[in-house]
């Protein structure tokens, strides 16, 4: 996707989780779900390696997805307020729109 587009947007279980250009979201993410995607793509140089992240808990039902923020049984950031209010979308910097608890 870094050389297919100029504009990216991470979704997770049908909802948008950050939207930035190719440059922003591939040097600086911020939702949790866009780094642990970023974190699993091979470098071509086995000399470089590249740090993890390893999401845990369970992967939600699609067909019947929790209240709250789709994410919260998966991110590592969840707080009780995850599980009952779904964040809206905000800015974080020019062009880059993350939905992230206030």
């Amino acid at each position: 996707m870094e050389h297919l587009t100029h504009r990216v947007a991470v979704m997770y279980l049908g909802k948008i989780v950050e939207i930035a250009d190719r440059r922003t979201l591939f040097t600086t993410p911020h939702h949790p779900y866009t780094k642990a995607l970023l974190s699993a793509v091979p470098v071509p140089d086995p000399k470089i390696k590249r740090d993890r992240v390893i999401l845990r808990g369970d992967v939600p039902s699609p067909i019947n997805p929790p209240a709250g923020c789709k994410f919260h049984t998966r991110c590592p950031l969840a707080f009780d307020r995850c599980r009952h209010e779904e964040p809206l979308l905000r800015n974080v910097s020019t062009g880059q729109t993350v939905r992230l608890p206030p």
